[in-house]
């Protein structure tokens, strides 16, 4: 064969390398000298870096479902991540996120009307999986549905990570 020519693996009709495919068959020339030079080689992907996040650590745009008396109720506003737990604070409750991360309160339980603090200790994990839910888990049984933006849970995974809390 010439160089700079190829031949149709249908027909065996030879064409210059300018034509791209075989007008008779309409099979594209197949550049087989290039099987077998290209490298394989996979290489595992790098170990992410620490990071370390500065607290109190506000993810906004977040929903999430309380329990109250009277049963459950949706809610709107931000997390608060710190050390020693995450805030569920409602906007409709007129609370001072840095003020309540400069003080948390000792034990979980409701920071205001519509809000919520959970030490690190009560929760047993969080998951964010497009099957199984997304929720934070209490204790290993009660379940608190959030909803959070994809950069949301993204922050949550990293700030997860540093406090040492499961996640799924």
């Amino acid at each position: 064969m010439a160089e700079g020519t190829w031949t149709c693996s249908k027909c065996g009709q030879i064409y210059a390398l300018a034509e791209s495919s075989c007008p008779i068959c309409h099979i594209t020339r197949e550049n087989r000298h290039v099987i077998g030079k290209a490298s394989s080689a996979r290489f595992d992907k790098p170990l992410a870096e620490k990071v370390e996040v500065p607290f109190p650590f506000p993810i906004k745009e977040a929903r999430f479902n309380l329990p109250m008396d009277r049963g459950a109720v949706w809610s709107s506003g931000k997390l608060v991540v710190i050390p020693d737990g995450i805030f569920l604070l409602s906007d409709k409750d007129p609370l001072d996120a840095n003020a309540l991360a400069a003080r948390p309160p000792a034990a979980s339980g409701p920071v205001g009307p519509l809000s919520l603090y959970l030490t690190r200790d009560k929760i047993s994990r969080i998951v964010h999986h497009k099957l199984t839910g997304e929720f934070i888990e209490i204790g290993g049984k009660q379940k608190l549905p959030l909803r959070l933006t994809p950069a949301g849970w993204t922050d949550l995974d990293v700030i997860c990570d540093q406090l040492g809390i499961v996640r799924t």
